[in-house]
């Protein structure tokens, strides 16, 4: 930990820190740039762990933080100003909802939300609303709603409205909706119902992401297709985020909350959902709990965005002070892929599909293979839809999951490892090669007239990550490749066997038919 800074420093520090609020507006970027971070924290305090967190986070590279309310807890804003400029500087992006502990001195004269705003406008960031309160951010390729449900006004006919209008006309494929306090089933201490559950259902119907903080301790639900009853949609570390489509009678709203309140004060222990260890108690809803009781020291989630060069994809992982990781996990946001042009969605038959999913001390024996012969298949013109190399098409990815069990697995194949294959002089296929799996965890992708083959594996940097369950139903298992700018086939396999060995669990199927139409991709059911 290092030397940290006198009072009267920080007091002349905060007092150069006074701007008058302008109007300067910056243009935003449409996605993350790669490997944009963001911490999450709450609850912090001004204390030496405080300092410690913020310390942190520079050293992990965060390029924002969004921090869900309880600041200093000395109702001081000029001195919680200060040390956030102490350690991450005076132009560091830093976004905030309100919290109970900030609420009297937040709109007071040269109180925290006048700091709030005064960054904003150093920045060139535009906000909309009141900011803290009711307000939107966006900032680079991704939207922050940031709320105060059960601080400043209720969150049932209230936040919960301004929620929903909002993520309704957003067209961000990442967004996170962030407020301050919990409900109890949504926290794992002793918190009690403070929000109400239109907050959280409509940020999950809006693909949102749910930070909050208040309980000072750290846990992250699985995906949830109902907040208030904890329906799990999938226990898979790949948490695939859908918004609900309002014109049909189904309900398709996936997300994921987190409560990350280790940010500088005391630790509290776990009070619901036992036992201590996975896997926890009450509906199954917690794929990882971080109290007093399983040792936790204060730190900090982080979540990547743009991983490994897919927009899409998101690396979270919470670490605390001491180097410790206790969770770490992948998100997908498949908000805006909901209006693919159906002629551009081709179903094919799959001739084979095979997944190994090894013991854990082998995943480097992970593997998946898919292989299908079908007329349907078709290589397209150069620099058409379909054209997956670089300043042709966006790249590829390739996607499998299991409705029945909510297992899935997602690769972004990059544009620059395509390469158009001639024979004769005329296009033969679009090849995807990575010999040493840098850019993800699939080595080849081959797509000409009639045949598509892929194979993945688990010997590189990166996660295959699909999970077999020994006695769980499987198929259907769903196959989904994208190539270039809007072209996906799709395959359909209701092969049944499951088969465990010495060295883990083997899925295969093969000869199936196309299916009758190709799934939104990654549906988180």
């Amino acid at each position: 930990m290092r030397a940290y800074l006198a009072l009267p420093f920080l007091l002349s520090a905060a007092a150069a820190l006074w701007p008058e609020p302008g109007s300067f507006v910056r243009a935003q970027s449409d996605v993350p740039p790669p490997g944009f971070t963001i911490a999450f924290i709450g609850d912090q305090g001004f204390n030496p762990f405080s300092w410690a967190v913020l310390e942190l986070i520079k050293d992990e590279g965060a390029d924002a933080v969004l921090h869900s309310g309880d600041f200093d807890y000395l109702d001081l804003p000029f001195l919680w100003e200060a040390q956030i400029n102490e350690f991450l500087g005076a132009d560091f992006p830093y976004f905030t909802s309100v919290g109970n502990h900030d609420a009297d001195k937040f709109r007071s004269f040269l109180g925290y939300q006048y700091f709030m705003e005064a960054r904003l406008e150093r920045l060139g960031i535009p906000w909309e609303g009141d900011l803290g309160v009711q307000s939107v951010v966006k900032y680079k390729g991704i939207s922050f709603l940031l709320t105060a449900p059960g601080t400043f006004g209720p969150g049932d006919g209230f936040h919960d409205v301004y929620i929903q209008q909002k993520l309704a006309e957003d067209p961000s494929i990442w967004r996170i909706s962030s407020w301050h306090k919990n409900m109890n089933q949504m926290q794992v201490g002793g918190k009690s119902d403070s929000t109400g559950w239109g907050v959280y259902e409509e940020s999950r119907r809006g693909g949102a992401i749910i930070a909050t903080a208040h309980e000072h301790s750290y846990s992250r639900s699985h995906l949830l297709s109902n907040m208030q009853n904890q329906s799990v949609a999938s226990t898979a570390n790949t948490l695939v985020v859908s918004r609900d489509d309002p014109n049909t009678p189904e309900d398709e709203g996936r997300s994921f909350v987190f409560v990350s309140g280790l940010g500088g004060q005391d630790i509290r222990d776990q009070e619901r959902c036992l036992p201590f260890t996975p896997p926890y108690g009450c509906n199954g809803e917690w794929g990882s709990i971080y109290t007093s009781d399983q040792g936790a020291v204060q730190g900090a989630l982080f979540g990547v965005f743009n991983y490994q060069g897919d927009p899409r994809l998101a690396y979270f992982y919470f670490k605390d002070i001491l180097g410790r990781v206790p969770d770490e996990f992948f998100v997908r946001s498949t908000v805006g892929e909901e209006s693919a042009p159906v002629d551009l969605l081709r179903p094919i038959s799959g001739r084979r599909l095979l997944i190994v999913n090894a013991l854990p001390e082998n995943v480097s024996r992970n593997r998946i293979s898919f292989l299908s012969r079908d007329d349907g298949i078709s290589l397209g013109d150069p620099d058409s839809l379909g054209d997956p190399r670089c300043g042709a098409g966006d790249g590829g990815r390739i996607e499998i999951s299991s409705p029945a069990s909510g297992h899935s697995f997602s690769a972004s194949l990059p544009c620059q490892n395509w390469k158009l294959v001639l024979s004769d002089g005329r296009p033969y296929r679009y090849r995807y090669w990575d010999r040493k799996l840098d850019d993800g965890p699939c080595r080849i992708v081959s797509i000409r007239a009639g045949k598509i083959w892929a194979a993945c594996s688990g010997r590189g940097p990166s996660v295959l990550d699909y999970d077999l369950e020994v006695g769980q139903a499987e198929a259907p298992v769903d196959v989904r490749i994208e190539t270039g700018s809007s072209v996906a086939y799709c395959a359909r396999f209701g092969g049944t066997v499951v088969r465990t060995g010495s060295d883990g669990e083997t899925f295969y199927a093969g000869d199936a038919p196309p299916p009758a139409s190709c799934p939104p991709p990654s549906p988180g059911k």
